[in-house]
């Protein structure tokens, strides 16, 4: 154990679930949100400020995120994924700024992957002078080198190597450890060594036939289908070994090179498959035949060498009751024709032993012997991250970890304490109520489109096609804001209950001794509490509301400047008032005594928003909210807008002005698009009253 202190009485963050469950804290719900209101370049800032490789995993994250998603319990997770790679290539991606070296130290980093390209960007951004040693002809690692083009294009990975590359990282490619450098030269130069080598080993079979002439393993067959065009020839029949993510892109690529049929075998069972479920769903679509729970005993040859099936028996169980590798095998017995065998059971480390003439210590299965609280190996200047330390994982995973390492290097060259342990310290939202999940609407999640199944495995054409800009505002609409509702400010409070009364979601409770409490974990931030609250006793945590209304001053007057008289339209952000068609008018079409304050839904609209427009000198005020309740998470948001757009018509009626100078109505979506034509007959019916000719006798 550690024998480092740290100061645990500071206050840690509170994430969102999905925000904790990413690897690298990616803040998912904030870009999630911008994409809901059409702002995607503010949604590629989120994205981008934490992850180096963001285009990579717009594409291939295996979304840890959507796993913890709160969503998930009322119906489906929020596509977050697919919605990140909506705004990376919607959005303008912000500009790279190269760091400047202030650090007299250097360091190096050995390995092009998610966690060298991770490490080395946070210490150069930190100062240091960082050089990346990759040994293949282009940083990205297994990334780069294995992952089908049908899945990730190499243009997203270009991208984001580039981007590192930008901010004054040096890459050289086609240098590699134990070849052409070696530590002790390296360190003769560099003050600290990462060592991020990956897994780029792929494991094979001590079974009989293993050594087949057409036996393959699965990482160089990917590459070769990758970079050298593989071809199989005509008849050619494959069986793939093994369950996971990479048997999977082994398979459907196998398919892709012109195989005459695929089949796949693997130890689990079919609901215990390593992959991820949508890749094995994928891989079922192209034709792939699967036989989960047959384990490979022995690959068949004739005289001539040539393969002519693979015996596998029944696998009863994988693992042990310490749920360690023991399979368990029954006696059913089969033969599995092929005449190929692809093996995809994993992968593994290169022979590391060069690294102990350096006086760095291996394990006695031959990996790298390291601290976990340090990252230091057992020479301390040289540090470890990523699949090589820590075993396969995702590729965010990775990246966590090279952000990891950065910050220990740091510490060392620092020479101040560092534990792995309390880098990102954080708690988590707990998971909404039985009673909470019950009232929550239900909205179905919007599948991602893809190709057809039934020709897309005739070329490496990308599968996916992702979301067009109304499926991604639909589906990030569906995100439930943890964390961003309601507070109660005890000292205002007068407990009247009228918040408790209002609540569609049974949010505020009173418990057997009498305490009053606003669950703000349970809140759905749909604001109705916020402003029915008599003793303004209630505010959003997250201040994004707030800030939508606290534009108004400056819209009234830019509107005022123009002569004519102002007229404010408070309108929702989401939905279709989220689209190019109606942010373009905005932008560019409105005319210039036309204030429009978009607000995160009309239901946050209060009575003293609308007096205070005309308070700050607009003529009229137009509450327009949405038809889009099937794709809106709130409850009764036209019955509270109309009472309230009722109500100051009221006041104003009270103190002498038209009560037409309000009004309020829902858009259908083809008004909001075409909201130029609306905007117009609303204005016509303002000036009508400002003259006289409208309004009640």
């Amino acid at each position: 154990m550690s024998n480092i202190k740290y100061d645990l009485s500071s206050t840690v963050p509170e994430y969102p679930p999905c925000q904790s469950g990413c690897p690298v804290h990616t803040d998912v719900q904030e870009y999630v949100r911008q994409i809901s209101v059409g702002n995607y370049d503010k949604a590629v800032e989120a994205i981008t400020a934490p992850n180096p490789m963001a285009s990579v995993c717009g594409f291939i994250c295996a979304h840890p995120c959507e796993t913890e998603c709160r969503r998930k319990d009322v119906d489906e997770a929020v596509s977050i994924r697919a919605l990140k790679r909506f705004a990376l290539e919607n959005g303008k991606w912000p500009e790279v700024k190269k760091a400047e070296a202030t650090r007299k130290e250097k360091v190096a980093v050995i390995g092009g992957g998610p966690a060298g390209l991770a490490a080395a960007k946070d210490l150069a951004e930190m100062g240091f002078a960082v050089t990346l040693f990759e040994r293949c002809a282009e940083a990205g690692g297994a990334i780069t080198n294995f992952i089908p083009k049908y899945r990730l294009p190499m243009e997203a990975i270009r991208k984001d190597v580039e981007r590192v590359a930008a901010i004054g990282v040096e890459i050289k490619t086609g240098v590699e450890l134990g070849k052409d450098i070696s530590i002790d030269d390296l360190a003769k130069e560099y003050q600290a060594i990462i060592l991020a080598l990956g897994l780029p080993t792929s494991r094979s079979l001590s079974i009989e036939g293993a050594d087949a002439k057409d036996v393959m393993l699965a990482l160089p067959f990917l590459s070769s289908v990758k970079f050298d065009n593989f071809k199989f020839e005509p008849g050619r029949s494959v069986l793939v070994i093994g369950g996971g993510n990479v048997a999977m892109d082994v398979a459907r690529s196998a398919l892709r090179c012109g195989a005459e049929s695929v089949q796949l075998a693997c130890l689990e069972c079919r609901d215990t498959m390593p992959a991820n479920p949508w890749e094995i769903e994928e891989a079922l679509d192209e034709g792939v035949v699967m036989h989960p729970g047959w384990g490979p005993m022995k690959i068949n040859t004739d005289d001539n060498g040539n393969i002519t099936g693979v015996e596998v028996k029944e696998v009863l169980s994988v693992l042990d009751d310490q749920n360690r590798f023991n399979p368990q095998y029954g006696e059913a017995v089969k033969v599995i024709p092929c005449n190929v065998v692809i093996l995809a059971i994993g992968q593994t480390n290169d022979d590391l032993s060069y690294l102990t003439e350096s006086g760095i210590e291996l394990t006695e299965r031959g990996s790298l012997k390291f601290n976990k609280h340090t990252m230091q190996t057992s020479r301390p200047d040289v540090f470890v991250a990523g699949e090589v330390a820590f075993g396969p994982g995702l590729a965010v995973e990775a990246l966590a970890s090279g952000q990891k390492v950065a910050q220990a290097v740091k510490c060392y060259l620092d020479g101040v304490p560092f534990d792995a342990d309390f880098v990102d310290r954080h708690t988590t939202l707990n998971e909404l109520s039985g009673s909470t999940l019950e009232k929550v609407k239900r909205l179905p999640r919007q599948e991602v489109p893809l190709l057809d199944k039934e020709t897309r495995a005739q070329h490496f054409d990308l599968v996916e096609i992702g979301y067009d800009e109304r499926a991604a505002l639909c589906e990030s609409r569906r995100c439930l804001d943890c964390a961003a509702g309601a507070e109660c400010i005890d000292e205002l409070c007068a407990v009247c209950l009228t918040c408790l009364r209002t609540c569609p979601y049974g949010v505020p409770t009173i418990d057997e001794n009498g305490i009053f409490t606003i669950r703000n974990e349970e809140c759905q931030a749909c604001g109705l509490c916020v402003g029915i609250c008599p003793a303004r006793a209630i505010r959003f945590r997250n201040q994004y509301a707030q800030h939508a209304l606290d534009q108004l001053e400056d819209a009234v007057k830019l509107a005022k400047a123009n002569g004519e008289p102002a007229t404010v339209v408070f309108c929702c952000s989401y939905g279709a008032f989220a689209e190019k068609a109606f942010l373009d008018y905005v932008n560019k079409e409105k005319p210039a005594n036309l204030a429009i304050v978009r607000v995160p839904c009309v239901a946050k609209v209060e009575v003293e928003n609308i007096l205070n427009a005309f308070n700050l000198g607009a003529e009229a005020v137009f509450v327009a909210g949405c038809q889009e309740e099937d794709e809106c998470t709130y409850h009764d948001v036209e019955k509270w807008a109309a009472k309230r757009a009722a109500r100051a018509q009221e006041i104003l009626a009270e103190i002498g002005l038209e009560k037409e100078r309000v009004a309020f109505a829902n858009l259908a979506v083809d008004e909001v698009r075409n909201f130029k034509t609306v905007a117009e007959d609303y204005l016509a019916k303002v000036d009508a009253v400002l003259n006289g000719e409208g309004g009640e006798e």
